[in-house]
């Protein structure tokens, strides 16, 4: 295995600095996070001075945080983004315009990063301190370069997520950056994923996520399945297929997907309990969805034990609850499920005996 990373890193030093970024981008999809470090690693050491190789290194750290619920790399993560935000205060200096648009669009995903983390982590003023600025920087960008499209990503989700306020938070309209309309929101999301340089994969992840909330199901599954089979045993995309088929009401195509799930993760993440847990509850959910409620309590009997056996983290009392609310619906079927289980352990023990 070393040997090989050898010859890998050997060969990888001599790609230019754009498609280190574009390589490591890619392995970062596919989840194949010791080769994307690398690559962006060395990106970093062919241009110290330039911000990209920061900023995604430091997006990929974000992804591997939140995969692995793992918060160990937070400094990391952070030190990074602050690397970006000076190197891209140096693009913005440039005269030239698009230079000068992508210093902006650095600095601004780096201030998105940070405030995606910081709301994850609920400090929700510091993520609020740092979406505002983020927002304010990335609508700089088209002034200079309406060509530099993965901009229309961010600006995209944050329109739609605008125009999709709940009523009683409509007044906070008066205090935001302007929003598009919902439609055009969607059409931003959709150029970059045609035509974004940076951002295309994630693009098109977003807008599968965006076209299933917003109701146009079929769309959404079609585009899930694309990425699922360009990205072949990628977890994310197939939580996102799963997503999909769901909110079309396909649940037996979900099932599937989330057995799909279950299996990668068993074998990717066999010393996480809590994805463990996590995936076999959502596969419980679908179960009991199908009227299987045998399987649904099996499931969810699983998930409650490897739960049990995951570090304390903020995400372990959530699933815990939601484990709980399933298993209070399932209660009127647990009598039926342990009689079922004893009948089998007795006709087990009358083979065994002969």
């Amino acid at each position: 295995m070393l040997k090989l990373l050898v010859f890998f890193v050997f060969v990888a030093s001599g790609e230019s600095y754009e498609s280190l970024l574009q390589d490591g981008i890619n392995f970062g999809y596919r989840e194949k996070y010791t080769e994307a470090f690398t690559l962006f690693d060395l990106a970093i050491s062919k241009r110290p001075d330039y911000p990209a190789a920061y900023l995604y290194k430091a997006a990929l750290l974000d992804l591997y945080m939140i995969d692995f619920t793992d918060d160990s790399k937070e400094g990391e993560f952070f030190s990074l983004l602050n690397k970006a935000i000076k190197h891209s205060d140096k693009l913005i200096k440039s005269s030239n315009r698009k230079t000068k648009a992508l210093g902006y669009f650095f600095k601004g995903s780096a201030y998105m990063y940070a405030a995606l983390r910081y709301g994850r982590k609920k400090s929700y003023i510091n993520a609020a301190n740092a979406g505002m600025g983020a927002l304010k920087l990335l609508m700089k960008v088209p002034e200079y370069d309406s060509t530099l499209y993965d901009v229309y990503l961010p600006l995209g989700v944050y329109s739609y997520a605008v125009n999709k306020l709940p009523k009683g938070l409509k007044f906070l309209k008066v205090f935001l950056p302007d929003a598009v309309s919902k439609d055009e929101s969607i059409k931003m999301i959709e150029i970059a994923s045609l035509k974004g340089r940076y951002v295309r994969t994630l693009a098109k992840d977003a807008l599968a996520w965006v076209l299933a909330y917003d109701g146009q199901r079929e769309k959404s599954i079609k585009i899930a399945r694309e990425l699922v089979e360009e990205y072949p045993g990628t977890r994310a995309f197939n939580w996102t297929l799963a997503y999909a088929l769901k909110r079309a009401g396909r649940w037996r195509e979900a099932e599937l997907v989330h057995r799909v799930i279950l299996y990668l993760t068993l074998r990717d993440q066999r010393n996480y309990p809590y994805n463990i847990a996590l995936a076999l509850y959502a596969l419980s959910i679908c179960e009991y969805v199908l009227g299987k409620k045998f399987y649904a309590i099996f499931y969810l009997d699983l998930a409650k034990a490897f739960l049990n056996d995951a570090r304390d983290i903020p995400e372990k009392k959530y699933l815990a609850k939601k484990i709980s609310h399933l298993e209070k619906r399932l209660e009127r079927y647990r009598k039926l499920y342990d009689e079922k289980k004893r009948q089998e352990l007795v006709r087990e023990l009358h083979d065994y005996g002969g």
